[in-house]
């Protein structure tokens, strides 16, 4: 028996040679597929010893590179619930084998960037141009990655994950961590992960193993944390091991993609506490954060500024501002006038209301730094977006209750005009809150006496 299983491996070693690639199958239409039904009858029968199982298994890993049979694998839900109990026996040098299988299914491998023209040289020159198969496109893969949650895979890969370490390699952890990633690619599926334990598994793959497999398990967490609520996704304390993970990810070596999804998670999870956005200034996140606000990139950008408006709140971030030598608060001030980026100017704005609020140094600050000061908060005064207007109401009410000659500059400035209209305005539901605040700076001007009651 031990014979013949050696040889069907070397059949399967052989029937994965050309890869992925559908153009260099290395036996007739469907023998490739024969194998596989074979490895999944082995897997899937209880009476065989434990070793021809996991030869089976290791049988996959080579042959469902091809996309034929990862198509047929997660069909079979049988086939793949036999894998993941084995995956849970006392054996464990299957995890290699079982993690290699899961990431061709969820083409979770590198794959080379196809440029267009070198594909027309090669064709050109008469070389071979790999040929992708017509069942590895995305919508495929997505069917797949559906198939593989129905089948419980998260619960399998937590298992796999709680391993001693002495067992599971770096290179396994990259794997599952590849496997997480490709899991979390639709929003849709990221409430399942987490709620079948998925991010709690993640996280030390994000902390421990090769630089690759670590990226790709912080990214997949920056997706959890981007759109979950963190006291439920990562419950107690828990949530502050995540920050390190995505901090890593604000690194200017990292895609593009994997720095906003970083800023988005660590957005929603400064948003909860003081505690966290003080882990965040722990982990020396504050300048890359700050670089990012000068991305050319607009939703980088945006991100960067919404991050930055949750964290100013934080007296630490607040004497950043205040600190002779910067333009911090000139960049925040710059970017208020953003009026195409409306997301942009509303974070900007919420930032500069919280700090001119917190900080009355601000204020004068804020008059110094740029003569554009003033036709900004105006401009912020008369948006049409209420969330912007609120905000910039609040920053010259902050403005006003400062300091008596910053008062005077406003009342000076078409700013009274401004704040008088929207203060006589008739009481109204959508926009009370924005009425009251022009109100109560209107009163603080009386109070300067830089006004007179009307008759």
């Amino acid at each position: 028996m031990t014979r013949v299983i050696t040889e069907f491996q070397g059949l399967c070693k052989l029937g994965s040679a050309g890869g992925t690639d559908y153009g260099l199958r290395q036996f007739a239409e469907g023998s490739t597929d024969k194998l596989a039904k074979q490895c999944r009858k082995w897997l899937c029968n209880p009476s065989l010893d434990l070793q021809t199982r996991k030869w089976a298994v290791e049988g996959l890993a080579y042959l469902t590179l091809d996309a034929d049979v990862k198509d047929d694998f997660v069909e079979d839900e049988q086939a793949l619930k036999a894998m993941f109990e084995l995956s849970k026996t006392s054996d464990k040098t299957i995890l290699y084998s079982v993690a290699a299988t899961l990431v061709n299914c969820t083409n979770s491998y590198d794959v080379k960037e196809v440029i267009p023209e070198l594909v027309q040289l090669a064709k050109f020159s008469k070389q071979h141009v790999p040929e992708e198969h017509p069942k590895d496109k995305k919508d495929f893969v997505m069917k797949r990655v559906k198939r593989l949650l129905k089948a419980d895979v998260i619960s399998a890969l937590s298992c796999m994950v709680k391993t001693d370490n002495a067992i599971l390699t770096d290179q396994t952890k990259e794997q599952l961590a590849r496997v997480f990633l490709a899991l979390c690619e639709d929003a849709k599926d990221r409430g399942t992960i987490v709620a079948q334990g998925g991010g709690k598994a993640m996280i030390p793959l994000a902390l421990e193993g090769t630089e690759v497999g670590k990226t790709k398990a912080a990214y997949g967490l920056a997706k959890i944390a981007a759109v979950s609520n963190p006291d439920i996704a990562f419950p107690g304390e828990r949530v502050y091991e995540m920050v390190r993970p995505l901090v890593s990810l604000l690194n200017t070596e990292k895609d593009g993609m994997q720095n906003f999804e970083a800023l988005h998670g660590l957005t929603n999870l400064s948003g909860r506490s003081d505690k966290l956005r003080q882990k965040i200034i722990k982990e020396k996140a504050l300048p890359d954060i700050e670089n990012y606000m000068f991305e050319n990139h607009e939703q980088i950008r945006q991100a960067a500024t919404e991050l930055m408006c949750n964290l100013v709140v934080n007296k630490e971030v607040q004497e950043r501002f205040v600190a002779e030598g910067n333009d911090r608060l000139k960049l925040v001030i710059l970017l208020c006038g953003e009026e195409d980026e409306e997301k942009l100017q509303r974070a900007a704005a919420g930032a500069l209301a919280v700090l001119t609020g917190a900080q009355k140094q601000l204020c004068h600050k804020m008059t110094e730094v740029t003569t554009q000061w003033l036709e900004i908060l105006q401009r912020l005064c008369l948006n049409e977006d209420l969330q912007v207007q609120h905000r910039g109401v609040v920053i010259a009410y902050n403005l006003i209750c400062a300091d008596k000659e910053l008062a005077k500059k406003l009342v000076e400035s078409e700013m009274l005009e401004i704040l008088t209209v929207i203060g006589k305005q008739e009481n109204n539901p959508s926009k009370q809150h924005i009425i009251d605040v022009a109100r109560e700076a209107l009163v603080k001007c009386l109070d300067h006496g830089l006004i007179k009651p009307m008759a």
